[in-house]
């Protein structure tokens, strides 16, 4: 049994789709023209583009090349045909000026050098109540980001905020990839479906086994398969909104320290990390000798020896830091940019993946 033949309607084809099959139509019917007259009419190249020119936009200046029957009868195809389709390219241009595509195409040019000049950047899949809260944090960090997303109405709020965004669904290879994920630190997970959030991080660990992925589950039970996903870190909302409410009704002045000193940005003292290069004058030294206390007013108050799993929250003094120590670190922010700049490695080189 044979398929129906495909049927084109011209007018349900997207613009930009149209405009091009406007300008090829054009150029077709003109490039006919001028090949007819040269066969039939012996006209030269440069006559036969000519009498096209004055037809087609009906300019009407005398003829230049005898006609007989044959002659005239492809200069009214062309009048026809020629008038007809240089008409339907204008309305074309016109609408696919109308309609903002122009504008759509340049910002999209636009968007497109943003995202190839994102280097050490983060991703964040899903734009929802969570996704934008983690977005604001990361711009309030000025941290560089790239936002996706299948709903374009969310991303009218990254437009607005000036973040490179992305339109189409994070679990697609071909998506991360346009998103720079070959270049990126980590990736957030935090669409609205936890099945789609692991389909993420698996997607993502796939194409870059060392990349940071961090996962939202609204179900916790879900954790042991984000975890066999590849997630590095797995984060329920509702299990730490409990524990939260409960920290707030037994310890509510922890609570608010904890919040002046991690998300505030307006106070003196924050908490902040710090991963040791291997030139920093404090490498090789112990929490006693290094006297950070006293060389710059901040306090050390947990330990990630390199190459360790976990975080030590009581570091033995006596213990030498060594290159790749990460410190957590409480005190002035200004304190803490000295200490960062004598000792920390700079943000890019942190993030940069290893190699080999």
């Amino acid at each position: 049994m044979s398929s129906p033949p495909t049927e084109i309607n011209v007018g349900r084809l997207p613009v930009t789709r149209r405009l091009f099959f406007a300008l090829g139509l054009f150029v077709t019917v003109s490039v006919a023209g001028v090949v007819a007259l040269m066969a039939t009419q012996g006209a030269t190249v440069g006559d036969a583009i000519y009498f096209v020119v004055i037809t087609v936009f009906a300019v009407g200046f005398t003829e230049i090349v005898d006609l007989d029957a044959t002659g005239r009868a492809i200069i009214s195809a062309i009048i026809v045909l020629g008038v007809g389709s240089f008409t339907f390219l204008t309305v074309n241009v016109i609408e696919f000026l109308v309609e903002g595509h122009l504008l759509d195409l340049v910002g999209r040019r636009r968007m497109n050098r943003q995202l190839e000049a994102l280097d050490q950047h983060m991703i964040v899949c899903g734009f929802g109540r969570v996704g934008r809260q983690v977005s604001d944090d990361l711009l309030r960090d000025q941290t560089q980001q790239v936002v996706i997303d299948v709903d374009p109405d969310r991303l009218h709020y990254a437009a607005e905020r000036g973040l490179p965004h992305l339109l189409g669904n994070a679990s697609e290879e071909s998506v991360l990839d346009d998103a720079g994920i070959r270049r990126a630190y980590g990736v957030a997970a935090v669409t609205e479906d936890d099945a789609e959030n692991v389909l993420i991080a698996l997607t993502a660990k796939l194409m870059r086994p060392d990349l940071f992925v961090v996962v939202r589950l609204k179900d916790a039970r879900n954790s042991s398969k984000a975890h066999a996903a590849g997630a590095d870190r797995v984060i329920s909302p509702s299990e730490i909104g409990g524990h939260r409410i409960a920290a707030l009704l037994t310890k509510p002045s922890v609570v608010d320290f904890l919040d002046v000193v991690t998300h505030a940005s307006d106070v003196d003292i924050v908490l902040e990390e710090i991963e040791l290069r291997s030139d920093a004058p404090v490498v090789g030294l112990t929490l006693a000798t290094a006297r950070l206390r006293d060389t710059y007013g901040i306090n050390v108050v947990a330990i990630r020896r390199a190459g360790v799993a976990g975080l030590s929250t009581r570091p033995d003094p006596a213990v030498p830091l060594g290159t790749g120590d990460v410190l957590v670190l409480i005190g002035a922010r200004e304190d803490l940019d000295r200490l960062n700049a004598d000792n920390g490695r700079p943000t890019h080189e942190r993030r940069r993946p290893a190699t080999g």
